[in-house]
């Protein structure tokens, strides 16, 4: 296996140690060694483990120490990635190989992957668990690697970076960047979630999926980027008080003064999901009209949770044909709830009617409809009575 030479990356990493480094060090993938040497120079870097997955780098790397006589605060270790690594760091460094993989071209040192960034995906889905609680990362990759799938990567793994510095090349742009734990991934691990990864992501908030005592949960997280104003808050004051009418998933925990909660992890299908694959149309009717059901007990509590219209993200199907509501951040007390209205027009749409029809429930729009108007007119159970009996059973054939 070749040994990589130093080049500005190198250097401009080398920077970017001889600035930050401190404590324990870990440096991955050493190479040439001259990270790992770099740390060992500070009086404040106590220590440095040199790792590299080729012997022939772990050989070269130990001479050079020797030679700059920092050997003694070096521990040279073959490893790939964090395979053989114990304990945790102050300062993780890593160089990564970060090109493209050139066909019929083997070379370890530089290929990171088909597009560059797989072996850094790897290194930072896997750092956390070496990575003391106020440790920090130092890396150096290039505009060839796509840097949005390194943020993304670094997004996914609730952590959190700030660019140290640019060098504008003829064919590339290098990046360095300090990385951290996030002040969420912090106050997660302190309530002993573990394992924490992002699954999904809107404009306004993230989720992330973890373990807690054995159990999986959704971490939901205002994202950044987001200029809404109190929806973690607002979804939280709801959940509390719609748990106890079964609707939502359960509410675990929040973090007064933090824009996250956990709740429960619900498996299931998303209703429109649940509608085109499940073969037995008494099941999809169920399903239609508990969740009827549960919109007219948002309406009697005066409650809009303002997502009806558009149901296809926002209510689960278990495999007990049991829903699931999701999603309140947008929840508000009102003096007209418009819940069974709002999911009639949907049910009453080209799309839902269609999907229905296949499975032999034919949805009469006008008679859905009416009876809708009626309800919105005087919510009493007589008028739910009717938009319930609109819903059809499925026709025998």
């Amino acid at each position: 296996m070749n040994i990589y030479d130093p080049a500005e990356d190198s250097q401009l990493l080398a920077a970017a140690v001889e600035q930050y480094a401190h404590g324990k060090v870990l440096d991955m993938g050493t190479g040439s060694g001259i990270q790992a040497i770099t740390a060992a120079k500070k009086k404040k870097v106590k220590s440095v483990v040199a790792a590299d997955v080729n012997d022939d780098a772990l050989k070269y790397a130990a001479a050079a120490a020797g030679k700059e006589k920092v050997a003694r605060k070096i521990t040279f270790v073959k490893s790939d990635l964090f395979s053989s690594i114990k304990g945790k760091f102050d300062t993780l460094i890593f160089n990564p190989p970060y090109l493209p993989q050139d066909k019929g071209i083997e070379d370890a040192a530089i290929y990171g992957g088909r597009h560059g960034y797989e072996t850094l995906q790897r290194f930072i889905g896997g750092c956390r668990e070496y990575l003391k609680d106020n440790g920090i990362i130092l890396i150096v990759f290039s505009s060839r690697t796509n840097k949005q799938k390194v943020d993304e990567a670094i997004e996914g793994s609730c952590l959190e970076f700030e660019e140290l510095e640019q060098k504008h090349l003829f064919f590339e742009t290098l990046y360095t960047y300090s990385i951290g734990k996030s002040q969420l991934l912090l106050q997660l691990q302190q309530k002993g979630i573990k394992g924490v990864a992002l699954f999904e992501k809107g404009n306004r908030g993230a989720l992330y999926k973890g373990s807690y005592s054995g159990k999986t949960v959704v971490v939901k997280a205002k994202r950044k980027e987001s200029a809404a104003v109190a929806t973690i808050e607002n979804e939280i004051n709801w959940l509390r008080r719609l748990n106890k009418e079964g609707i939502g998933p359960k509410l675990l925990m929040h973090w007064k003064g933090s824009d996250w909660f956990a709740y429960e992890f619900v498996e299931g299908e998303f209703i429109t999901d649940f509608i085109s694959t499940c073969k037995e149309a008494v099941k999809v009717k169920g399903v239609i009209i508990q969740l009827l059901q549960q919109c007219r007990r948002l309406d009697e509590m005066g409650v809009n949770k303002e997502e009806m219209l558009r149901p296809q993200k926002h209510v689960l199907i278990g495999k007990s044909g049991k829903i699931t509501m999701l999603d309140f951040e947008r929840c508000r007390k009102t003096l007209r709830p418009k819940n069974v209205t709002q999911l009639c027009q949907f049910l009453a749409g080209d799309y839902a009617t269609s999907m229905l029809r296949q499975k032999g429930i034919n949805i009469n729009r006008e008679e859905l409809l009416a009876a809708a108007q009626q309800y919105k007119h005087k919510q009493n159970e007589e008028n739910f009575k009717r938009v319930e009996n609109a819903v059809p059973g499925a026709d025998r054939k």
